[in-house]
């Protein structure tokens, strides 16, 4: 074992180079989320859109709550599993937590305003809040299609200030594809080869 003044600038980079492998690894495992979050949003988008624009129902909102709920009791017991059989915790795993659970009450929030004031105002806010939880996972780990993803979410926000309600759910479906699930299974693969 090297003593204090035997410690370089080196080890330093060696060592942090290893956490941020041991965080990589630990969230590309973790791709499980972006596609449990990116399928859920996705069949809840095209749902309400078929309801409304095809179906023209009043009760067109009904998916979203029973994909989240289902959604948010997955991922909990998830969560729980994964806790359990947790070897490291590393500072990023642990960022990358407040992070997400920031993004969820935003969102929260955000589904909350929309159901009071009106969702057409609400999907374009929560495409932009998806945006930052991609782009700072993205940028933490160096995984461009998260950033790429996070772009094309709020490149789906912009428009959608333009379009009507209908259109919004269409750009939401795109937004979670291109941030979740395209990233979610690329980050699926590169773990299974060991890429990451």
């Amino acid at each position: 074992m090297k003593t204090e003044e035997n410690f370089t600038g080196q080890d330093s980079l060696k060592i942090i180079n290893e956490m941020i492998e041991t965080a990589k690894n630990s969230v590309s495992d973790n791709s499980f989320h972006y596609l449990l979050w990116g399928w859920l949003v996705l069949i809840a988008s095209g749902l309400d859109y078929y309801m409304l624009a095809i179906q023209h129902t009043p009760y067109h909102w009904i998916p979203w709550p029973i994909m989240m709920g289902t959604g948010g009791i997955i991922a909990f017991l998830y969560f729980l599993f994964q806790k359990r059989a947790e070897k490291v915790k590393t500072y990023f795993g642990t960022f990358l937590g407040h992070t997400w659970l920031s993004v969820l009450v935003a969102l929260f929030l955000t589904g909350f305003f929309g159901a009071r004031f009106g969702n057409q105002t609400a999907y374009p806010v929560i495409m932009i809040i998806y945006g930052m939880g991609l782009f700072v996972s993205g940028m933490t780990f160096r995984f461009i299609p998260l950033i790429i993803g996070s772009i094309c979410c709020w490149g789906c926000a912009l428009t959608a200030c333009y379009v009507g309600y209908e259109n919004q759910l269409i750009l939401l479906g795109i937004s979670v594809l291109s941030g979740y699930i395209i990233p979610g299974y690329m980050l699926k693969i590169q773990f299974k080869h060991g890429n990451v």
